[in-house]
C-alpha cells in the first residue's frame, strides 16, 4: 500500500490486467540503470490459467521498452517461481549463496 501511495516519488512504473470489472493482476517495478529494470511485485489470480504469464509479458512489453534486462528478483528457491523465471529464457541468472556464521 505504501508503494502505491508513493508511486511517483519512488519512480515506479506499473501495469494491471482488468476483466469482469476488477483488477485481476498487477505488477510494478523500477528502472535501476540505463539498461535494467527490476520487477518488484507480480500478483495475479492463481485460478486464472496464464494470468501470471500475461501480466509479466504485457508489463515488460509496455512499461520497459527502454531497457535490455528485466530483473524479476529473488525466487527464494521456490520451485514454481524458478520455473516461471526459466520459462522466460533468461540471458543469465546470478548465483547466490547463503553464509552461516557461528
Amino acid at each position: 500500500q505504501e508503494a502505491f501511495l508513493s508511486f511517483e516519488q519512488l519512480e515506479l512504473r506499473g501495469g494491471a490486467i482488468r476483466f469482469d470489472g476488477k483488477i485481476q493482476a498487477f505488477s510494478f517495478g523500477k528502472k535501476i540503470n540505463d539498461d535494467t529494470a527490476v520487477l518488484h511485485v507480480e500478483k495475479a489470480r492463481h485460478d486464472v490459467r496464464g494470468l501470471y504469464t500475461a501480466i509479466t509479458k504485457e508489463f515488460a512489453a509496455h512499461a520497459w521498452t527502454d531497457v535490455k534486462y528485466l530483473n524479476r528478483e529473488e525466487d527464494m528457491g521456490h520451485l514454481g517461481l524458478r520455473e516461471a523465471k526459466m520459462a522466460l529464457h533468461p540471458e543469465f541468472m546470478v548465483k547466490k549463496y547463503n553464509v552461516i556464521i557461528g
